[in-house]
C-alpha cells in the first residue's frame, strides 16, 4: 500500500515480513498472489474463508424487517469493508492498467461486490420498500456506485471525514436515494 503495486519488489515484501525472500516466493510464488490474497482478506475482515454473504454482520442485516434500518446496517458494514479496502483498491486500480490479470482480479472483485449488493435490492424490491419507479436493477447500480470503497477513500482518506461521519452519510443516502417516502 504504501509504495505501490509496481514500486513493491518481492525483496521490500521479505524485508518488511522480515523474512526471505525465498519464504516470500515459496508461500506466495507472485506479487499478484499477494495482492489476490490480500483482497480476500481486506473484503471479510479475516483470513477465514466464510463468505461475507454468510457473517453475522451480513445476516443481521438482511434478517433486519425494516427497510431503513437494513439501510443503515449496511451503511455500517460497507464503511467497514471501506476502511479495510480503501487503500487497496487504489492500489489495484493504479496496477490495472500495467497488469492484464490484476485488472482481470479486480474486475471479478467488482462482479461480486454487485453480486452481493443485488441481494440487498432485491431484499428491498421484494419487501415493496424501493421507491416508485425504481427498479431492482437501477437500485443495485445506485447500491454498486455509492457504497465503494473508492467512495469511502475519496471522503474519508481524501476529505478528512471522520468513519461515523462517513456511516452516516452513507446510511442517509441510501435511504433517500432507494427507499420509497413513508408518508406516501
Amino acid at each position: 500500500m504504501r509504495d505501490g503495486y509496481v514500486s513493491t519488489t518481492m525483496a521490500a515484501v521479505a524485508a518488511d515480513a522480515d523474512v526471505a525472500v525465498q519464504t516470500v516466493y515459496a508461500v506466495f510464488g507472485t506479487k499478484r498472489a499477494i495482492l489476490t490474497e490480500l483482497l480476500a482478506i481486506r473484503t471479510v475482515g479475516d483470513e477465514e474463508t466464510t463468505p461475507l454473504t454468510q457473517r453475522a454482520q451480513w445476516q443481521a442485516m438482511e434478517d433486519e424487517t425494516d427497510p431503513r434500518r437494513q439501510l443503515v446496517l449496511f451503511a455500517a458494514l460497507a464503511t467497514s469493508i471501506g476502511e479495510r479496502m480503501a487503500d487497496l483498491y487504489e492500489v489495484m486500480s493504479g496496477a490495472a492498467g500495467s497488469d492484464p490479470e490484476i485488472a482481470a482480479t479486480y474486475d471479478r472483485q467488482q462482479q461480486l461486490r454487485y453480486r452481493d449488493q443485488r441481494r440487498l435490492a432485491r431484499a428491498l424490491a421484494r419487501a415493496g420498500a424501493l421507491r416508485p419507479g425504481l427498479s431492482e436493477d437501477r437500485a443495485t447500480d445506485i447500491l454498486w456506485a455509492i457504497a465503494n470503497p473508492r467512495t469511502y477513500h475519496s471522503l474519508a482518506r481524501s476529505r478528512g471525514w471522520t468513519r461515523e461521519e462517513y456511516q452516516r452519510w452513507l446510511g442517509e443516502l441510501l435511504i433517500g436515494a432507494l427507499l420509497a417516502d413513508p408518508a406516501s
